[in-house]
């Protein structure tokens, strides 16, 4: 599928430039509503072909930074207004019930600051929004710190691609890297979790017998 769409994109270089950056903003937003699309590699490889021409890096940044948010909105109305009954349809099999509740703790303890980190939560984007939905957390808030969240995400990775041309893959490899590191931060943190969640059970326990 990755290599798929940097076909598609590189042949996006062979027309008019607008619809390069429309295919841009389509890939940034689809990534937020079907996860498997690689929006990251494809962000890194705009900022390369930002590099080679004919597009320009900001343009590739603004397109990238509004698909984004748009699609992290997306996600979040069909929480707001669908939320459990949407979560157990066929299309949203893929999202676990567990992963919900684990991100429905993560907004309760740290509110806004989960929708800012969004985008460099990889592999969590998609739960979040959909989550955030469901709490009901306020619109504008969200969608004004989701936009920051993705503005500064797809800076860097664009700036990357640009900056190192013909070798925007090993950034990408770096990305899968820094997804894996990620991957196990948030297992660690939900086993502290789990293992204080524990303690405070038997406290309360122990407290309740004596």
């Amino acid at each position: 599928m990755e290599q798929f769409f940097t076909d598609l994109l590189l042949r996006a270089a062979d027309i008019p430039v607008v619809w390069g950056y429309a295919l841009i903003l389509f890939i940034a937003w689809l990534e937020n509503v079907f996860p498997p699309i690689p929006g990251d590699v494809l962000i890194v490889f705009g900022g390369y072909l930002a590099a080679v021409g004919p597009m320009l890096l900001l343009p590739v940044i603004i397109f990238s930074t509004l698909g984004g948010a748009i699609g992290f909105m997306c996600m979040y109305y069909v929480g707001r207004y669908g939320g459990p009954v949407v979560l157990k349809s066929r299309a949203m099999r893929w999202i676990p019930d567990e992963t919900v509740s684990r991100v429905q703790d993560w907004i309760d303890s740290w509110g806004y600051w989960v929708v800012t980190a969004n985008r460099f939560l990889s592999g969590a984007r998609t739960v979040i929004s959909f989550t955030v939905g469901m709490s009901r957390m306020p619109a504008l808030p969200v969608a004004v710190l989701a936009s920051i969240s993705a503005a500064v995400w797809v800076t860097l990775i664009a700036t990357l691609g640009y900056v190192v041309g013909d070798e925007w893959e090993r950034v990408t490899e770096y990305l899968s890297r820094y997804g894996r590191f990620m991957s196990v931060l948030i297992a660690l943190f939900l086993v502290w979790q789990l293992y204080k969640a524990v303690r405070r059970i038997r406290a309360h326990r122990k407290g309740g017998s004596s």
